[in-house]
């Protein structure tokens, strides 16, 4: 024992050391097998994220499907709403087509029932195409509020890689493709809310303008009969103008200025020589974007308030420029000003006055911050010499 004990005792505590080594680079490569997978994982949410909030359809769910297979090591990866196939990427895909219907007796049960399923051979998936080479696969049921909308297939054409591990990570797939799907839903109907409202507040500028117009030809009637007849016959194909153009939230700026330039000739036939207006637009902007009413309603309000009872030298400037941030829509005229509580209301809130209630400029400035956010907002400038507003539109032109 004497002879031996120090031989052992050093020999003995290196293999401990050994072991202790293996064990603890085993615990290492597990922590680091396990960082790489939700890395993985995390980087799969975050590059699936705009496809499924785009909701379930072909392009989208093709392009998932393909960020899945680069990710997960599965042989094919199908998506499906509640009645077709979507999109199949992998192994099987001759006859697994997108805008066919669902084949899979497999993929019919879980959408009956709600509940992920496991399928270890060819008979339990339930193609009933010949030769096909599908011998595994994994069902995950998507939901969106609390409802089964479609459902994600991963496919082996190896049923010995079908293992627990492989059924956890789809089925936390599953979860986080289902909150991606509902949070899509729910920003689509907060864009449809949205733009429900904005139509809305559209809807009452066409009353504001039709009785301000119709008021002009009733005074005209009486001075200038033909005259009132033109301007009535005008007045109808800007109307009907606006109605084609009434479903959407923006128009080609070319056509805004045809209703400003309408509104021009009914305000100049009531007031002749009162008011001079200059347009200038940038080369190349005619086609930009802009929300309707957007320069008639600016002009408008220079004619109603900027110059009290002036009846001289009364300017107004238009000009639309390129800006850093998209293109720059001012207004300006040489009036005397604004005084500071009304400025400080102006587009916020009905400002009450002897010629109206302040509410277009408030309708314009929600539409403008629903439209571009606060970037999009009314800014006034005013002086004694007068009064500039202005708002910045992102450049977005007809063709896109």
């Amino acid at each position: 024992v004497g002879f031996i004990a120090l031989p052992m005792i050093l020999i003995n505590s290196l293999g401990t050391a050994i072991f202790l080594s293996i064990i603890d680079s085993t615990l290492r490569h597990e922590e680091q097998t396990k960082a790489v997978q939700t890395h993985d994982v995390l980087q799969l949410a975050n590059e699936t994220l705009p496809y499924f909030r785009a909701g379930m359809h072909e392009r989208s769910c093709t392009e998932a499907a393909k960020i899945i297979m680069r990710f997960i090591k599965v042989s094919a990866v199908s998506i499906t709403n509640q009645e077709r196939i979507l999109a199949h990427v992998g192994a099987a895909s001759d006859h697994h087509i997108p805008s066919n219907g669902i084949l899979t007796n497999l993929s019919k049960e879980v959408l009956k029932s709600g509940k992920i399923k496991e399928a270890h051979s060819h008979d339990e998936i339930g193609c009933d195409f010949p030769g096909c080479p599908l011998e595994a696969a994994i069902v995950i049921p998507l939901r969106s509020k609390g409802a089964t909308v479609g459902i994600l297939k991963m496919y082996f054409t190896d049923a010995t890689k079908l293992t627990f591990v492989e059924r956890q990570l789809a089925e936390g797939l599953g979860n986080i493709f289902s909150s991606q799907i509902e949070l899509g839903e729910m920003e689509l109907q907060g864009k449809l809310l949205q733009d429900a409202e904005i139509k809305s507040l559209q809807a009452q500028v066409n009353p504001h303008f039709f009785f301000n117009a119709i008021n002009t030809v009733s005074a005209l009637i009486r001075v200038d009969s033909e005259k009132a007849r033109s301007l009535l016959i005008q007045l109808s194909h800007f109307f009907r103008s606006n109605l084609q153009g009434a479903r959407t939230n923006l128009i080609p700026l070319s056509k805004e200025l045809e209703q400003v330039k309408a509104y021009l000739s009914l305000e100049q036939a009531r007031f002749p020589d009162r008011y001079q207006v200059n347009i200038e637009v940038e080369d190349g902007l005619s086609e930009v974007l802009v929300p309707p009413f957007l320069v008639q309603i600016l002009v408008e309000n220079a004619f109603k308030h900027a110059f009290g009872s002036r009846k001289i030298d009364n300017q107004i400037w238009v000009d639309v420029t390129k800006h850093e941030q998209g293109i720059q829509v001012s207004v300006k005229d040489n009036g005397l000003g604004i005084e500071t509580e009304r400025l400080i209301k102006l587009g916020k809130e009905v400002v009450l006055s002897e010629k109206g209630t302040g509410s277009a400029l408030e309708n314009l400035n929600k539409r403008l911050i629903s439209l571009f956010g606060e970037s999009g907002k009314l800014q006034f400038e005013t002086s004694t010499q007068g009064t500039a507003v202005s708002c910045t539109v992102p450049y977005r032109e007809r063709e896109e």
